[in-house]
């Protein structure tokens, strides 16, 4: 059992970005020096200039790799809670209930509003509640289709260097964010939403507290997005009150 920990515990220390002069240990391709061997053997932080390491370069990096992508989000305009949020995420930290359940913990492994499994991919995408607020982002904006999983919305809807990527990266981080503490209201305090209008609500209250952190070109373009949401919700509402569903999340 101690071997079998020992193993473990080398192979995650392998996976750090730490160097050795001698170019053992780690990602760096730095040639072995001459000198005394006490500098030889002197164990570096790669991912900083000055061999030291810093918790704020480990954010930038993922199974021992830089991560381009998390580097841009430290460098962001969203709120530190939403860079946590999108580390978690990127780092597959986040707590759904198949997640609890393989961990034995307490709690149930199914959607509370659809009874699938709860996993991040569901609760972000598809639940009928994610398909809902992404739906209307889709006819709102002109989107040809809705992310269909985590991967599909890194690659498709918020690739590096695309157009507007800072104001796209701002909202549907929020959008996510919604999703993830209506979740957590349900799971864990019992208090459901009496319609999915009320995530598009929610939505427009994390724009409106935050925005102000951005750039005023991000926000002129967030505005025009929120412009067409809000013709969306309101043409929503009003369908609602001519012919009330007998089930809000269907």
């Amino acid at each position: 059992m101690r071997l079998l920990q020992g193993r473990r515990l080398a192979t995650k220390f392998q996976t750090l970005p730490f160097s050795t002069g001698c170019g053992g240990l780690g990602r760096s391709n730095e040639p072995a020096r001459d000198g005394p061997a006490e500098l030889r053997h002197k164990v570096r932080w790669v991912l900083k200039k000055s061999g030291q390491f810093s918790t704020r370069s480990r954010w930038f990096t993922h199974r021992g790799v830089i991560h381009k992508r998390l580097r841009t989000i430290w460098g962001s305009k969203l709120p530190m809670k939403l860079k946590v949020f999108l580390w978690l995420v990127t780092h597959d930290k986040l707590q759904p209930g198949a997640e609890l359940k393989g961990r034995k913990l307490k709690g149930s492994p199914l959607c509370n509003i659809c009874g699938k499994q709860e996993t991040v991919d569901h609760i972000f995408f598809r639940c009928v509640l994610a398909k809902f607020m992404w739906a209307c982002f889709k006819e709102a904006l002109g989107w040809d289709r809705a992310p269909s999983g985590w991967q599909d919305f890194l690659d498709n809807w918020i690739p590096m260097g695309c157009k507007n990527y800072n104001a796209k990266l701002f909202l549907l981080t929020i959008v996510l964010w919604a999703l993830w503490t209506s979740r957590n209201k349900r799971a864990i305090e019992g208090k459901f939403p009496t319609s999915p209008s009320e995530l598009l609500f929610k939505t427009n209250a994390f724009l409106q507290r935050w925005m102000a952190l951005l750039r005023e070109r991000d926000k002129v373009k967030i505005m025009e997005w929120c412009g067409a949401m809000r013709g969306r919700t309101e043409s929503f509402l009003m369908e609602l009150k001519r012919r009330p569903p007998e089930n809000p999340f269907m």
